[in-house]
């Protein structure tokens, strides 16, 4: 049976393995993708709604690409801009020159973070003047919070309300329409939180910082809130307020779909077979959870609904997380594995090695990631159950450390072989939710790099 044949095949009830979520008290399916129908049910005549703005460099990017190839029309929105004064608004004439077209031009921007309430108060007000140091120490009013989280929503939900009655008239009564949700972060902009966060993130020796302190402290449960209502919340409100446009398509005898971009660790290739690992601390994996959860609920009332899980890429918002990319690297022996014989294939690899000192080789890559992934530290935060994990010393540092050795094995170290490896995995990612999301198998599905993997050697890539 060719390659070709095997991204074809159902997906394997071996694969499916149920996972109780103790922590949360979930019971959580992993579903890895490993094969997607062999067409699109999308077509010519179809819409794609991107909800959110679409910036280089990301996950969403490989979807609008495929649904180009396939002729389907795609319209944008944006989020918008905020003034000096923190008001929030559209794009101006300028930056609309700038963007893609049809764009529906009415700021989406979620959150409650800026959001003033009649005084001109803010959530980060009470943040103002603090130092780094101070950052365990500092003490919130929610009840001041939760007001402004209340009116924030009211205002965004009024212009999500403008959103959907401008949405409405460009969709045509013959069209199938793929909405897709692409709001994600929620890092409340106060000037000590990114220091802080810094700190949690890519700390290590004696600058690590505990993110399990963070999350508890009451900066970390503000940022647990402003996670929760960009990354989540907003899917919600989307597919909760998109129902008379819904129902509207289904009335013509057409289909509405929704997808969103998850993220909950990946299977990568460790020795012959494939196995999950994840990132940690991934501290917006909790709202990345109740995303999934929202999907497995609306797919339960009936609605065509899918969270894909994708797998690390380095992008200008991933580049906060030390040491992210580590299990990009796996993906060259995916390639190797799955398509040894293919031009395709071979042709990534080799753009890949050539980046590297002449010295090293694709085995030296792999034996590197290897040891990391099999290191009896680093498989302690494997473990899918307990997944999102929070950070330890000795991971933080073995993780640095991992990454410099392999950074340094470049011959530019601002020339990494992960540029190339990001675009392959979102372009796969973008495939696979074109193909599967007109009529989802699952509320939740994980694309892997073997998958990434197998489309890479596919005649149509």
């Amino acid at each position: 049976m060719s390659k070709k044949e095997n991204l074809a095949d159902s997906l394997n009830p071996k694969d499916n393995t149920q996972i109780t979520d103790k922590k949360n008290s979930i019971n959580q399916n992993f579903y890895p993708l490993r094969s997607v129908p062999k067409s699109s049910s999308w077509g010519v005549n179809d819409v794609v709604v991107i909800f959110g703005e679409v910036f280089q460099r990301g996950y969403v990017n490989g979807l609008i690409e495929e649904a180009k190839k396939s002729g389907a029309k795609v319209i944008y929105s944006t989020v918008g801009r905020r003034e000096n004064d923190g008001k929030l608004r559209p794009l101006t004439a300028e930056e609309l020159q700038e963007k893609d077209h049809p764009l529906i031009n009415v700021p989406l921007e979620a959150g409650f973070d800026l959001f003033a309430d009649k005084n001109g108060k803010t959530v980060i007000d009470q943040l103002q003047g603090l130092k780094l140091s101070e950052w365990q120490n500092v003490k919130l009013y929610w009840d001041e919070i939760e007001e402004l989280q209340r009116e924030a929503l009211q205002d965004f939900k009024k212009r999500l309300e403008r959103y959907f009655v401008t949405l409405n008239d460009y969709i045509p009564n013959n069209a199938n329409v793929l909405f897709v949700h692409t709001m994600a972060g929620g890092v409340p902009r106060a000037k000590i939180v990114m220091p802080a966060m810094n700190r949690v993130f890519k700390g290590f020796g004696d600058r690590y910082a505990s993110s399990s302190e963070f999350w508890n402290s009451d900066l970390g449960q503000l940022c647990d809130r402003s996670f929760m209502e960009v990354t989540a919340q907003t899917f919600r409100h989307f597919v909760e307020m998109s129902a008379p446009l819904r129902k509207k398509i289904e009335r013509n005898g057409k289909k509405a779909s929704y997808v969103a971009y998850g993220y909950h660790g990946t299977e990568v290739l460790m020795g012959d077979s494939y196995q999950w690992q994840s990132y940690s601390p991934y501290l917006q994996g909790f709202a990345k959870l109740a995303l999934e959860n929202l999907s497995m609920e609306f797919t339960k009332e009936g609605l065509n609904c899918c969270v894909f899980n994708a797998p690390e890429i380095l992008t200008n918002s991933s580049s906060i997380f030390l040491g992210v990319e580590v299990s990009l690297y796996p993906l060259l022996g995916a390639l190797a594995k799955e398509g040894s014989l293919h031009k395709n294939s071979l042709n990534i690899v080799d753009s890949c090695l050539s980046l590297l000192q002449k010295n090293f080789t694709l085995n030296d890559i792999m034996e590197v990631t290897q040891n990391y992934f099999n290191h009896p530290v680093i498989k302690q935060w494997s473990n899918f159950s307990l997944w999102p994990q929070h950070n330890g010393p000795e991971q933080m540092t073995l993780m640095r450390q991992t990454s410099t050795q392999l950074i340094e094995m470049h011959q530019d170290q601002k020339n990494l072989m992960t540029a190339i490896l990001s675009e392959i995995v979102f372009r796969a990612c973008g495939n696979a939710m074109w193909k599967e999301s007109f009529q989802p198998r699952h509320p939740v599905s994980w694309v892997g790099h073997d998958f990434v993997a197998q489309w890479a050697t596919a005649e149509s890539f």
